[in-house]
């Protein structure tokens, strides 16, 4: 008996304990959020959770277990510091939706534990597949990052619409349309072209998805009709290269479009194509998009100030998206490119859209849509602000990768609150984006957290300043900006190339022109949309390759370097590094069931190089960096000493990058 009682007084002590600890121990399923980087997972075998932190409990210290469907696969114990906590795993899940549970405990007097959930979606790898990075806030496209810059337009679109405006650095269009049967062909033509350009559609479903938008009402139409046709125009163009996302709802906010009506629509969308994301645009008051929040991926946002407002809405409403959705949505900002009609008096100057357009991007916007476009000069009437905005796409092309980099920046700060600035650090180089909010000159400094001196590099103006204590000093013009950069490590950014190079300018690295090649002249081959611009996504050295894109076989553009010497009965040596993408052709990338433009014969990608007259050679780049070379003799009865220019061109549909073009004589 005295040992049953031993026994029974035992289990009762621990009894006591159990239920001791668990009333000390209060567990919180709202406080912490959790969420995966990316949209989804597809080809990549890491991943990264993001764990956004109460800021009450930044500076506690935490222990985080993470389970994929009970296994465990993250664990983590320290004080995070920040909002957002990055933690990475091994990703070698089959394609399925799991179920994610993050346990966090938060090591204070009594012991709190906070449960949080998500999940995490793994998809077969699709070749036209976008993703959007939460943590960045910029999409994934064919596996390199992507900064929408583009506009909206109007239907039936002019056939070279999409070709004129590619050449000047846009990358994206999103035309107002009706999704009817009749019309189909129409809508074929623009995304097929659209694809040979390589540009980008944010595809049109208003008529009917969500409503709202410029001609996209259809009164003839049950709803039953609208939902059929929504589906049918689903599959008809999810797998198509041109498509970069789905456009459902314009200013639902503002038409008492309800969220629960669209987040019907919403899992029809994602139930019939959950490789692309779904946008929903909002007019004031902004912050209502957190409502809409299921029921869509990428909020837009559409302040149009000019003439009754400040120039710094724009830049305003994009700080408070920030603030709102950072770490959970990307979200883009549509400047107002039109007016002189129903509340704007005027459009706005080439001035303003420069300020209101960086004034988003240095607030957080990671995609840019005007409205609206109509070439050649309606909307906007103005071609200098239309160029304006073309010069503004090709700066953002160049600045991609800082604009969507994941790495810790410098912080930067401006003596003047007229002025905006934000900084980006990327592969060893600090970039600093200043825009002026007020229409005069300012004499203004910034300065950098941490000791620096040395000079920084003012891009787009081809010049200097110099940079004394982490201090610079300059002059922003009414309305202007300014974009910095400082080679933390110039080391690092130093090429390799042999001074014995005839080529000038090999590596593309000379900025003169941003994203344009220096050296060179350009030549038609037959297609106006074919596009040769510098890429700072992809390259083999330095910043920079040189990408071509040959929109229809046999009508490459040539690319004629600067002239060189050669001397006659001497040989030269010719090389070059190139990489194409495969997964880009069309007739790659496309059912055979789907002929729309693909009926067209095949031919392989071919790059060719020549040198003048003297000699010919043909490659086909594949996915991967090569070195390529072939070989000249220059005849002993010529000229003695004579100029003459290397000439590159890519006759095979598709898009190639080439870097460090080298000639050199054999000795």
């Amino acid at each position: 008996m005295k040992i049953k009682a031993s026994r029974i007084y035992f289990l009762s002590f621990i009894l006591f304990l159990i239920c001791f600890n668990a009333f000390s121990q209060v567990v919180d399923s709202s406080s912490f959020i959790l969420t995966p980087r990316q949209s989804f997972y597809s080809y990549e075998r890491k991943g990264e959770f993001l764990l956004h932190v109460p800021p009450s409990l930044s500076k506690n210290h935490l222990s985080v277990n993470i389970k994929i469907e009970d296994a465990n696969t993250v664990s983590w114990n320290g004080i995070p510091g920040r909002n957002i906590l990055r933690l990475p795993f091994s990703l070698d899940k089959k394609p399925a939706v799991y179920t994610v549970v993050a346990t966090i405990t938060v090591n204070i007097v009594p012991e709190k534990i906070y449960i949080t959930r998500c999940d995490l979606i793994v998809l077969p790898y699709k070749s036209n597949e976008v993703k959007t990075d939460k943590f960045t806030g910029g999409l994934i496209v064919n596996k390199l990052p992507f900064f929408p810059f583009g506009f909206y337009c109007y239907s039936p679109i002019f056939p070279s619409l999409p070709e004129e405006e590619v050449v000047k650095g846009f990358n994206l269009i999103s035309p107002y349309q009706k999704i009817l049967n009749e019309t189909l062909n129409e809508r074929k033509a623009y995304m097929d072209r659209c694809a040979e350009l390589g540009m980008k559609v944010l595809y049109n479903l208003l008529s009917v998805s969500g409503g709202g938008g410029v001609g996209s009402r259809i009164d003839s139409m049950s709803d039953g009709e609208k939902r059929k046709l929504l589906i049918d125009e689903i599959k008809t163009f999810r797998d198509h290269p041109a498509l970069l996302g789905w456009y459902i709802s314009d200013e639902p906010n503002g038409t008492k479009v309800t969220p629960e009506s669209l987040e019907e629509i919403y899992n029809t969308v994602k139930e019939n194509d959950p490789w692309h994301p779904v946008s929903i645009v909002f007019m004031a008051p902004f912050i209502t998009a957190s409502k809409y929040s299921s029921a869509l991926d990428i909020v837009m946002a559409d302040p149009y100030p000019i003439p009754d407002h400040p120039v710094s809405l724009p830049g305003d409403v994009a700080n408070l998206l920030r603030n709102e959705f950072k770490g959970k949505k990307p979200f883009w900002i549509v400047p107002q490119a039109f007016g002189g009609g129903e509340l704007w008096s005027r459009e706005p100057t080439s001035q303003e859209i420069r300020s209101m357009t960086w004034q988003s991007i240095i607030n957080g916007a990671t995609g840019i849509q005007y409205f609206v476009r109509q070439g050649l000069n309606y909307f906007p009437k103005s071609p200098a602000t239309w160029s304006e905005c073309g010069k503004m796409a090709m700066e953002v092309a160049e600045l991609t990768p800082w604009l969507l980099s994941d790495e810790e920046t410098l912080p930067v700060e401006s003596i003047s609150g007229n002025v905006s600035v934000t900084s980006r650090f990327h592969n060893g180089q600090l970039i600093i984006m200043a825009v002026n909010k007020i229409n005069e000159p300012l004499s203004t400094s910034f300065r950098i957290t941490g000791f620096y001196t040395g000079k920084a590099r003012v891009l787009f103006e081809n010049r200097f300043v110099p940079v004394r204590g982490g201090l610079i000093t300059d002059v922003l013009a009414p309305f202007g900006t300014q974009v910095y950069l400082i080679d933390i490590n110039p080391e690092k950014h130093q090429s390799a190339v042999s001074n014995t190079n005839l080529i000038r300018d090999p590596g593309f690295e000379d900025l003169t022109s941003p994203g344009l090649p220096s050296a060179c002249y350009a030549r038609p081959g037959g297609d106006r949309g074919a596009t040769y611009f510098l890429d700072t996504r992809e390259y083999l050295d330095g910043n920079h390759a040189l990408r071509i894109i040959t929109p229809e076989a046999h009508k490459s553009l040539a690319i004629r370097f600067f002239p060189f010497t050669v001397r006659a009965g001497a040989s030269y040596t010719i090389s070059l590094w190139a990489k194409s993408d495969p997964e880009q052709r069309i007739s790659y990338v496309t059912e055979e069931e789907n002929p729309r433009l693909y009926e067209k014969k095949e031919m392989p990608q071919y790059v060719e190089i020549s040198v003048g007259d003297f000699g010919r050679a043909r490659f086909v780049p594949d996915n991967q960096w090569r070195e390529y070379m072939t070989f000249i003799n220059i005849p002993s009865d010529t000229l003695p000493r004579f100029k003459t220019n290397l000439i590159l061109k890519m006759p095979g549909q598709g898009v190639a990058w080439f870097d460090q073009v080298k000639i050199t004589e054999d000795k």
